[in-house]
């Protein structure tokens, strides 16, 4: 294991606020692991830099070279709307987690001097991370899943569109963290929408409970039968699965049971 030299001050250490997530750090001084570690994270991120800024002036061109490289020859498709919108989404989280990963290391290795190295690997991923954020932002504008304010023509066509889900694109790399916050409230969102609390049935006729339960639009499941003693409860719900007030997935099924008179 590799030691601290005590002239780079082992054992100090400093509380840092993160700038992005406002979270206080503790750090040490870097090693000289650490700044060879911070040299490949930026090298790595300038080659993708040139190379996504390539791919985005290559596609912006009609050339597709790389995709023909590759063996895709349907020029038709490629000069779609729809593929250059796709394309220079990806293309623009590429380019803002690629940005993003350089702000972190200006921050960290040239003007604090904390890098850690074994954060390399968040800046190999950022590019590939904001890529698919952009892939998921420019999905969910396309199905009317989200609203994004700013009045973005994701329904038109031309320059305009492609440089607007180019931007959300540069957002959504730039500020995946943000973004994967926001993704975690709209599954939580869109999820608990799906979930419903269990009507109270006991009681109830058991027209009247399927009508309520159709209503919330839940359905009827087993029905059973239990005889009674007591003539007021006579084709009422006597007890319900789940129970009142359980959450329960929209379409779901309660089971209920009903009295039936004693025969004997």
């Amino acid at each position: 294991m590799e030691e601290r030299d005590p002239e780079e001050g082992e054992g100090r250490k400093e509380i840092i606020v993160d700038p992005q997530t406002g979270v206080a750090i503790e750090v040490h001084p870097e090693m000289k692991t650490d700044m060879v570690m911070a040299f490949i994270s930026a090298a790595y991120l300038l080659i993708m830099l040139g190379f996504f800024f390539w791919q985005l002036f290559d596609i912006w061109v009609g050339q597709f070279s790389l995709i023909h490289w590759i063996g895709y020859k349907n020029d038709g498709v490629l000069a779609s709307t729809s593929f250059r919108s796709v394309a220079f989404t990806f293309i623009g989280g590429a380019l803002g987690g690629i940005v993003n990963g350089f702000r972190s290391i200006l921050f960290w290795h040239c003007e604090k001097k904390v890098f850690g190295r074994r954060f390399i690997w968040k800046y190999i991923s950022a590019p590939w991370i904001g890529c698919s954020l952009a892939l998921f932002a420019y999905a969910f504008i396309r199905s009317g899943v989200a609203v994004f304010g700013g009045g973005i023509p994701a329904g038109g066509t031309g320059t305009g569109q492609t440089l607007a889900l180019f931007t959300i694109g540069v957002l959504a790399g730039y500020g995946s963290r943000e973004f994967f916050v926001w993704l975690d409230a709209q599954v939580k969102r869109i999820f608990s929408v799906a979930s419903l609390k269990v009507p109270n049935l006991i009681g109830k006729s058991e027209q009247d409970a399927q009508a309520l339960l159709e209503m919330l639009n839940l359905g009827l499941g087993n029905v059973s039968e239990e005889v009674t003693e007591d003539p007021s409860l006579v084709g009422k719900v006597l007890r319900q699965t789940p129970v009142a007030d359980e959450k329960i997935a929209s379409g779901g099924r309660v089971d209920i049971t009903i009295a039936i008179k004693n025969k004997g």
